[in-house]
């Protein structure tokens, strides 16, 4: 994808103005994003509201940085920060700050899925996350890793 890193900025420009339209417009009508809190979202119209409803549910004044990508016609890689202020009634008011990788698969121009490796231990520590929402959190993000195939044979300890 030639013009990757330019979709990248209008990704991350979408997620700081709010605008679910713009953001969905980057993915085909049947994308599945991996979003490493809210799990699986299937189609351009969940993922659009995921980020413009569900995101900002929980922060506001959204950062977003892109770093270092590299992509060849079928995949993108990215490094990026994200940040919001956090409107949860445990943690009002606290910057909340997340590392990851995002990576993309393409279909005609377009981010077909995008899965993404974050370190959200210091975010979910930020959001005073604790006792059973943050074990219920872990969980799920745990089993997500167990049931993935490409992690099967590091499960068993052997090579199939």
């Amino acid at each position: 994808m030639k013009d990757f890193a330019e979709k990248l900025q209008r990704f991350a420009g979408a997620v700081e103005a709010q605008d679910g339209d713009a953001f969905g417009a980057l993915f085909t009508e049947g994308a599945v994003y991996h979003d490493a809190i809210y799990g699986a979202i299937h189609g351009r119209e969940a993922i659009a509201k995921m980020m413009a409803v569900d995101w900002y549910r929980d922060g506001d004044q959204w950062l977003w940085d892109m770093h270092e990508p590299v992509c060849d016609s079928e995949r993108g890689y990215v490094r990026y920060v994200a940040s919001f202020r956090s409107v949860n009634r445990f943690s009002e008011g606290k910057r909340v700050v997340a590392q990851g990788v995002g990576m993309f698969t393409f279909k005609d121009g377009l981010f077909d899925t995008y899965h993404e490796i974050a370190n959200g231990t210091p975010a979910l520590w930020d959001l005073n996350v604790r006792g059973e929402h943050l074990e219920r959190v872990v969980k799920r993000i745990a089993d997500s890793q167990r049931s993935s195939p490409s992690l099967a044979h590091h499960y068993r300890g052997v090579r199939s």
